[in-house]
């Protein structure tokens, strides 16, 4: 209990010397476990909100449809209502598949016919306006929102004009474009939007052309069987019914997000990867300090296990704060990068362990990666070394220094601090290929043209293409946030380590604004090869994990201008700490290295 107690205070009074270290490091470590929280709660995202959209309109469990209006499809739908399994049923209601025309253009739509008062299974919410009435028609909302339309407007419903009554969301139709459960006749089922009409409005419209169906709506002794009974069910071979489980439903429902997934998946480990070398940048930077701190506990009883504890325990709960954050941001996000979905209401998002213990893991994992090496090397450090924390001994690139003579003294001190830390350059180049693999992906998406809903005489909006835009966008803008940080981060340390010979050159006569520079100027090539490697990947990694058609490249000049943006954007980022460093007197840096 003792070790325990020395433990955490160690840990505590170190996170107090250090605070903004501390914060630093837990934003970037939360931004990646942010992304992994968004992506595996987004997918879940439909599935709450059908079974909230289910439990407010009395959902069905199965939705039963006939082909055609015939007396001996009703007796089959009869049969399936006085089934053991089914406990309540209502219907048959009359379904036409016809056409709305609203603005000038001409949309497939279901049209189902409903009494005016609610019925016992599916009282659709109307969300605007109200319920039906005779000579009046209601919309589907997200339908509805595709078409421009909103209560009070006129629309024309198979070559007839009623005035829109309402707005309404149900949970026995697929969301827009997905209300057919099958195409006329039985045929395959197109994109189509959904409306209801009375009774006797629906019938005034029944021709020979509309083919005229019939759909029950069924509620289950076991809701949860539902896929079960719909395997088990059988029927006339006269008579083709097509059932639909609410299971099925809610997974057609879900396909809006089938491009999201990939995207945040990749993006949640490019963000992983982006946080791990911001993450050993800090370490890398505190390694001096760590190993005096580490010679100190040993010079007064501590072994190397317990030291390595102390060292590491304080990046775990650094991580699990990071984790914590992360799951509540992604709570937060969530919403948003799922998008509002005008067929389903919104409701709040459970946080379930599916999604709670891979962040913990993934949070842990990236600062034991980043952190575990600087640590396990300064509690191995002998005693007195270890107290007298002398830098390791730099390794000078010899050409690269003859090239730097040559050149103007901010970029000859710029070249000169690369050439101190070729592997800090690396480790930066790293963290701004996945940003130049993001944007590359994102202009590859871009310039695909669009893929809108053919609802046959128009085009609409396509949900999917939308959902997967948001996604990219969410993913591409926590990239660009996380490389500022790591930009400043590793501005600021290179600045740190190099104070002595930066202020050696500003006693030679280099002045303030040219050691500004010069910083600046040494995260060039890691930004410049970063974005070299990452574009072009980007551009591979779209073309790997998208299931469409042939696609269309982006043009070259996109390239090569978001490379040069991202290389020049580092080097802007980078004048921020540089210029506060640079104002540091030279005498007291002076006097300190030589004290």
């Amino acid at each position: 209990m003792g070790r325990l107690l020395l433990a955490c205070r160690l840990i505590f009074a170190d996170l107090r010397r250090r605070p903004v270290q501390a914060a630093v490091f837990v934003l970037t470590v939360g931004t990646a476990a942010t992304a992994l929280a968004v992506g595996l709660s987004v997918t879940g995202a439909t599935d709450a909100r059908y079974a909230h959209t289910r439990a407010v309109t009395t959902g069905p469990d199965m939705v039963a449809q006939t082909e055609d209006d015939s007396p001996a499809a009703l007796a089959a739908l009869e049969d399936v209502a006085n089934t053991p399994s089914v406990n309540v049923h209502s219907g048959p209601y009359v379904v036409l598949h016809s056409s709305v025309t609203a603005r000038g253009h001409q949309a497939r739509a279901v049209v189902e016919g409903r009494q005016t008062t609610p019925a016992t299974l599916d009282h659709p919410l109307v969300t605007s306006g109200s319920w039906l009435n005779d000579g009046g028609v209601v919309v589907e909302h997200g339908f509805a929102e595709a078409l421009g339309v909103r209560a009070g407007d006129k629309i024309t419903v198979a070559g007839k004009e009623f005035p829109v009554s309402g707005i309404a969301v149900t949970a026995a139709h697929g969301v827009y474009p997905g209300a057919e459960i099958t195409g006329p006749g039985g045929g395959p089922s197109d994109y189509s939007g959904l409306v209801w009409l009375t009774e006797t409005d629906i019938r005034s419209l029944s021709s020979p052309r509309l083919e005229p169906a019939y759909a029950m709506h069924l509620r289950l002794a076991d809701p949860a069987g539902a896929p079960a009974f719909k395997r088990s069910f059988r029927h006339d071979d006269d008579v083709r019914l097509h059932l639909r489980a609410w299971q099925d439903l809610s997974a057609q429902d879900a396909k809006v997000f089938r491009d999201t997934e990939p995207t945040l998946f990749v993006g949640g480990w490019l963000l992983a990867m982006s946080a791990a070398a911001g993450a050993a940048l800090l370490a890398a930077h505190r390694a001096s300090g760590q190993t005096r701190r580490a010679g100190l506990l040993k010079a007064v009883g501590a072994t190397p296990g317990v030291v390595s504890t102390v060292l590491l325990a304080e990046y775990l709960l650094l991580g699990l704060t990071a984790a914590g954050l992360g799951i509540a941001t992604g709570r937060l996000v969530t919403p948003a990068v799922a998008g509002p979905n005008p067929g389903l209401l919104d409701t709040d998002l459970p946080i379930t362990a599916g999604t709670v213990l891979p962040v913990l893991a993934l949070a842990l994992l990236i600062a034991l990666a980043g952190t575990a090496g600087p640590s396990l090397r300064s509690a191995r450090t002998a005693t007195v070394p270890a107290l007298s924390a002398q830098a390791r001994p730099i390794d000078h690139s010899t050409w690269l220094t003859a090239l730097a003579g040559r050149l103007p003294v901010p970029l000859l001190l710029g070249f000169r601090l690369v050439a101190r830390r070729p592997a800090r350059a690396v480790l930066n180049a790293a963290g701004i290929a996945t940003v130049g693999i993001a944007v590359g992906a994102a202009l590859t998406l871009r310039a695909q043209p669009p893929h809108g809903y053919d609802l046959g005489g128009i085009t609409l909006v396509n949900l999917r293409d939308d959902q997967t835009d948001r996604a990219v966008l969410a993913v591409t803008a926590a990239l660009l946030a996380l490389a500022v940080v790591n930009t400043i981060i590793i501005t600021w340390t290179t600045a740190r380590d190099a104070r002595r010979s930066l202020a050696v050159a500003r006693a030679f006569g280099a002045t303030p604004g040219q050691v500004t520079a010069a910083l600046a100027v040494a995260q060039i090539p890691s930004a410049l090869g970063g974005a070299i490697f990452g574009l072009p990947l980007g551009l591979l990694l779209y073309r790997t994990v998208s299931a469409g058609p042939t696609l269309t490249s982006p043009p070259a000049w996109w390239l090569a201008a978001a490379g040069a943006g991202l290389t020049l954007s580092v080097a802007a980022i980078a004048t921020i700490p540089a210029a506060f460093d640079a104002r540091v007197p030279v005498t007291p840096v002076l006097k300190a290295e030589t004290a």
